[in-house]
């Protein structure tokens, strides 16, 4: 009976990476289907031959591997091996080859951490044009301080533990810039380290891309106007965003809707309107729209209209968006008040007329023209008689500037100052003295404004509005606006009409700001407050102010310096007066501290910047406040000077003169200030320069400026370097 030759298992192994292509690497699955063996055990063989070097391997994913014979053939290690480091020696040798055409990185180091091999992808990962420039180097110059810290206290225990470590790691360059990195680290038998490498910069780009895409996304759905819903293939709800849980009425203490996961054709509200068949067109690939009354599960009554868009993935269908609007109030507006279409239309034409309005005064360069193009749109409008407009002065005064569309209504328009006049009442005086929108409808037949019935009668108007044009709390004046409808400036003509008192008020301010920084004389204005202090404590030193910048919402920057240990005077004001707020110091060199304070709602500085005026000196010294102020020409410096007279009792007016620019050479950087900066970049160039961040060395970094603007620091940034382009493009225009 002949004996059984025994089954050399490693050599059959071995043979099936002589079957393909040489060299082919191989997962286990596929070695173990050509032995017809079990996963595991096959497994368990590989790696046997890959710890004895006589086949290599490499983890391709988080639990794939792949593994190949060397390029020359490795005989099977047997007991009669007993020159260990002369067989390493020959495998590295043979292994360089493969792993030099390798995509990853791949280096081996000794014990002592310094490179014994290093191929050239690896090489050129970090910067070096020859793989021998990082022979014998130890790998620590691969990587940052911060990141060599971390593999002494994270990695590198953790590698000695369990025999190998993977995860994402900072390399840094030869140039010493760094790279984000998926970095692969195992034990050798020597206790060296093979390392394999690959550059996951362009990963993470994507990555970022994607999560910013998706927030987006995420942001744009929850926040969304309209009702959104995301149904499965089967047309079953998987999703409804906050405004649809509005839409149908969802509980406040209820987290989600019942109607999740049940096919919306099949939803009992739906049913009842007879139009659930049309959603099934969507599995046909077919885009639907829809308008329908219905009642939800809750109980709440809308009036749907939206559409629906199917979406596919690998050319599969996979479901739908449903985008709805509930337009309940609309529908009962129209049912209701039907008489009220006219002023549907009406509304609709005065978006057009706002939104034209909005466009032609950006176009403006004076005031004047401004006014006139308000009033001429309006006027040419199917929905009004007339309009017209009037500047208002102190008190009650009311300066007559242009009608249109009706001639002479401006003659027989008078408002006294008095209050207790005849003429101190009505809608105009209303308007003025409260600084809100004043309606009056059907003005023939109502009672409560018989005052104006003749009025209405003569000019051919039954209703008005008359809407005061504000800017920051400025009153420029008012703006009437008079229909032959009885019912015009319903609430929502009256919202879009209101708007019209913003939109010129802040175009009225763009032009006096611009002649102010344009013009060659200003207005300028001495004051002087004897007793800023509520006692004579901390008056030591001098303060000077440079600058007050406006941050929008009655919130200024003042940048200033304090002289001579002035600092616990700025500390006491701040005690003192409730305007004053946070107060930041930097660049501080003993004698000298500058400083930035925060102002909320200060009553001199809203006046000033009410008036398109700005502080063009400042000082305080012994308690003593004295300002210099600057005004366009043609400001009304008596009503600037009763305003703050009526906040400052005690302000002394020590001149007011004409002046003429210091550097008229500098008109074109002005104008440049004036036209091409928007008041975002001039505020950001201001608070960079006036708080230090031009200086060098910096007083104040970008991110601390624009934490006192309340700004991003890329926002900060982003301002500063268009408003240089700028500037620098009509500076480098001279030469």
């Amino acid at each position: 009976m002949t004996s059984r030759q025994p089954r050399d298992i490693y050599a059959e192994t071995l043979a099936v990476f002589d079957r393909g292509e040489e060299f082919e690497p191989l997962t286990t699955p596929e070695v173990a289907d050509a032995l017809d063996a079990n996963r595991r055990t096959v497994y368990k063989r590989l790696r046997k031959l890959a710890d004895r070097g006589v086949i290599e391997t490499k983890e391709t994913g988080s639990n794939s591997r792949v593994w190949w014979r060397p390029p020359t053939g490795t005989a099977l290690p047997s007991s009669h091996d007993t020159d260990e480091s002369a067989e390493r020696r020959r495998d590295l040798e043979q292994r360089s080859r493969v792993m030099e055409s390798v995509i990853d990185g791949i280096a081996i180091t000794d014990a002592d951490g310094e490179y014994l091999y290093v191929n050239d992808t690896h090489a050129d990962l970090y910067g070096y044009d020859d793989a021998d420039a990082l022979l014998g180097e130890h790998w620590h110059v691969c990587y940052g301080e911060d990141e060599l810290a971390r593999f002494e206290e994270e990695i590198i225990p953790t590698l000695y533990e369990e025999g190998a470590w993977r995860g994402e790691a900072l390399g840094r360059r030869q140039d010493g810039t760094t790279f984000p990195q998926d970095l692969s680290l195992t034990v050798a038998d020597d206790g060296g380290i093979i390392c394999v490498v690959r550059d996951i910069t362009e990963h993470k780009e994507q990555e970022r891309e994607l999560r910013d895409a998706r927030r987006f996304n995420e942001e744009l759905v929850e926040n969304a106007p309209f009702g959104m819903f995301r149904l499965d293939e089967d047309l079953q709800i998987t999703y409804e965003n906050p405004r649809a849980e509005e839409i149908i009425g969802l509980p406040d203490d209820q987290e989600s809707s019942d109607a999740i996961g049940v096919d919306i054709s099949k939803l009992p509200p739906i049913v009842e309107t007879g139009q659930a068949e049309m959603f099934h067109r969507l599995q046909d690939g077919e885009t639907i729209e829809f308008e329908f009354p219905f009642k939800s599960i809750y109980g709440k009554e809308a009036y749907f209209t939206g559409r629906a868009v199917p979406l596919y993935r690998d050319d599969e269908f996979d479901g739908a968006i449903l985008m709805a609007t509930d337009i309940s109030e609309r529908r009962q507006y129209e049912r209701e008040l039907e008489r009220q279409r006219e002023q549907l239309a009406a509304l609709d034409e005065l978006n057009d007329v706002v939104r034209g309005i909005t466009e032609a005064v950006i176009d403006q360069s004076t005031r004047e023209e401004i006014e006139r193009v308000v009033c001429d749109q309006l006027a040419v409008s199917d929905s009004y008689r007339f309009a017209w407009l009037g500047a208002a002065d102190s008190g009650l005064q009311l300066e007559p500037r242009v009608e249109a569309g009706v001639e002479g209504y401006l003659d027989e328009l008078s408002l006294s100052a008095d209050l207790d006049g005849p003429t101190s009442h009505g809608p105009t005086a209303d308007a003025i003295r409260t600084q809100e929108i004043q309606i009056a409808q059907n003005v023939r037949e109502d009672p409560d404004f018989e005052s104006l019935r003749d009025d209405a009668r003569a000019f051919g108007y039954r209703s008005s509005a008359v809407i005061p044009i504000v800017h920051q709390g400025m009153l420029y004046g008012v703006l009437g606006v008079c229909s032959e409808r009885a019912d015009a400036f319903a609430e929502k003509e009256r919202a879009v009409v209101g708007q019209l008192g913003d939109v010129v008020g802040h175009a009225i301010a763009a032009v006096d700001r611009k002649r102010a920084l344009m013009s060659d004389e200003m207005i300028e204005l001495e004051i002087r407050i004897p007793n800023l202090l509520a006692s004579r404590e901390s008056t030591d030193g001098t303060v000077t102010i440079d600058r007050v910048t406006p941050m929008g919402d009655d919130e200024y920057l003042l940048y200033g310096t304090a002289i001579d240990g002035a600092m616990p005077m700025i500390h006491t004001l701040g005690e003192q007066r409730p305007d004053w707020k946070d107060v930041r110091t930097f660049d501080d060199t003993g004698d000298e501290v500058r400083f930035e304070q925060r102002l909320s709602d200060p009553p001199m500085t809203s006046i000033v910047a009410d008036y398109g005026g700005n502080f063009k000196t400042g000082r305080i010294e012994d308690g003593v406040y004295s300002a210099t102020i600057q005004f366009p020409p043609g400001t009304n410096v008596r009503r600037v000077i009763d305003r703050i007279q009526e906040t400052y009792l005690d302000v002394q007016i020590v001149s007011q003169r004409q002046v003429a620019r210091d550097e008229p050479s500098s008109q074109h950087i002005l104008n440049a200030l004036a036209e091409n900066l928007t008041e975002r970049q001039r505020t950001a160039l201001e608070a960079g320069y006036f708080g230090g961040f031009f200086e060098w060395p910096r007083h104040r970094s970008g991110e601390e400026v624009a934490e006192s603007l309340g700004v991003g620091a890329s926002t900060f940034h982003q301002h500063v370097r268009k408003a240089e382009r700028k500037l620098l493009d009509v500076v480098f225009a001279e030469f």
